[in-house]
């Protein structure tokens, strides 16, 4: 049994969405003054690094963090790979075609969509990560929940600050969840399951997570 981390280590220099607060993380006690022991504090977007978007970030009525039960977050996954075809190059609008090519199987009821661009790889310890990254277009957040799915995991924004927040709207309006930014990702099988394990806020719009799959 192995587990693969498709998750990214976070520190002050990981890039966060424009406009949102940087992570820092500073010390309360330290060893030489403390006969042994280490406290440190942090100061976060909840959006840092890899993350799950709750319902809530979106919709004032939508469920928090704490709301979403563990067996919603373990998920059978279906991986669209479109990797190759230009859908990673800055700025890209990716429709809903190649992801729909992309998958060897169809979406049922409750499972992950998990799109594989490629962009992440390619920048995610850079500015351009979210300043150039390629976005959805409207259908594939729309196919999302007639599918069933129960969300949406992607190694890119799944929107554009500059054209509006379409998808984060529809999922989160229609209770799906939204992990964003997993990395790691070469070799990646078809179908899998993923965990995805945010820290349980009570109020959370959002939170950092720990994704992974674990491979028998």
């Amino acid at each position: 049994m192995e587990f693969r981390d498709l998750s990214i280590p976070v520190d002050e220099d990981t890039t966060v969405p424009p406009g949102l607060p940087s992570f820092r993380q500073g010390g309360v006690v330290r060893n030489d003054e403390s006969h042994g022991y280490e406290s440190d504090y942090m100061t976060t977007t909840l959006h840092v690094g890899t993350h799950l978007d709750a319902p809530y970030h979106f919709d004032p009525d939508g469920r928090p963090i704490a709301e979403l039960d563990l067996e919603e977050l373990v998920r059978p996954t279906k991986r669209a790979d479109i990797r190759g075809d230009g859908w990673d190059d800055p700025e890209t609008k990716i429709p809903l075609a190649p992801i729909e090519e992309a998958l060897t199987s169809p979406i049922e009821e409750d499972d992950y969509l998990f799109v594989h661009t490629g962009w992440a790889d390619k920048c995610i310890d850079d500015p351009s990560y979210y300043l150039e990254s390629p976005y959805y277009d409207p259908e594939v957040s729309e196919f999302v929940v007639e599918s069933g799915a129960k969300g949406l995991i992607t190694d890119t924004p799944i929107d554009s600050g500059d054209h509006g927040m379409p998808n984060h709207f529809t999922l989160c309006e229609n209770d799906r969840v939204i992990v964003e930014n997993v990395a790691n990702l070469d070799g990646l099988p078809d179908e899998f399951t993923t965990w995805v394990v945010p820290m349980n806020l009570a109020n959370g719009e959002g939170a950092p997570a720990r994704v992974f799959l674990v491979e028998e």
